[in-house]
């Protein structure tokens, strides 16, 4: 599926080089009022929070928050409805993949030699591989009228295409059993949202050279709706900030 979509990009990149070349374009008013195409890259860093569990078992008790980056691409289409606004289409391959963990202490205890018991503390560590295929629309405001700098905000809807989970777990507690590990867990995470809703805001500037536009911008994205839809784990949502270079060109 990644190669695919990697080779489309190119594929779609190259097409829109050589059509924009044959015509002659230049970026200018005229190319600014036509519809335009492309692909883009970007890393994301996203914010796992809420009850994010450990392991994802309706019987885990610890739960943790954290942060993860990851490498995200697709393509887009926009077109610009006045001189200060332009609105847009995004599909994306949204990877929010990341690593949540966390020192706690068990709810049993372990016996010495002697028979006395003991309280554990471990390490645990899940890695979590969450992927989507999104789409979304966005709108951007420009108030210079005009290619340059300028806001945006839009809406996604993302379907789940991955969902895994590999849980590890070791003893840091007591000192004569530290480094003892619990046979690793793994599999897809039960209950996940096939489904996932975001809205977005941020900020940009296009840069235009001979034959399209260069877009670097920064986005925040907040997840609406849980990852999870389970009793034990109520709140766990996913934020993201995006840092994003559109190459974007004139359709003739």
């Amino acid at each position: 599926m990644k190669r695919i979509s990697i080779f489309l990009l190119l594929a779609l990149t190259l097409v829109g080089m050589q059509s924009a070349h044959a015509q002659g374009l230049r970026v200018g008013d005229r190319a600014w009022y036509t519809a335009r195409g492309g692909l883009f890259v970007g890393l994301n860093q996203s914010f796992h929070k809420g009850s994010v569990p450990l392991l994802p078992s309706a019987d885990n008790a610890f739960f943790a928050n954290g942060n993860s980056s990851n490498f995200i691409f697709g393509v887009h289409g926009e077109k610009a409805v006045t001189r200060f606004v332009v609105l847009g289409l995004r599909l994306t391959f949204d990877q929010m993949s990341g690593t949540i963990d966390g020192r706690y202490t068990e709810p049993f205890r372990i016996a010495d030699g002697q028979g006395n018991p003991w309280d554990v503390v471990r390490d645990q560590a899940v890695d979590y591989t969450l992927q989507y295929l999104s789409l979304g629309g966005y709108g951007k405001v420009y108030p210079m009228s005009g290619p340059g700098l300028f806001i945006s905000g839009g809406m996604s809807i993302g379907a789940l295409m991955k969902h895994d989970y590999a849980h590890t777990a070791t003893i840091v507690e007591p000192e004569w059993a530290a480094g003892s590990q619990a046979l690793e867990q793994s599999g897809v995470i039960d209950d996940a949202n096939g489904i996932r809703y975001a809205a977005s805001v941020g900020l940009g500037y296009d840069f235009y050279f001979r034959y399209g536009f260069l877009t670097p911008q920064v986005m925040y994205e907040f997840g609406l709706n849980k990852v999870v839809d389970a009793p034990y784990t109520e709140s766990w949502k996913i934020n993201n900030v995006r840092a994003v270079l559109d190459l974007t060109f004139p359709i003739p």
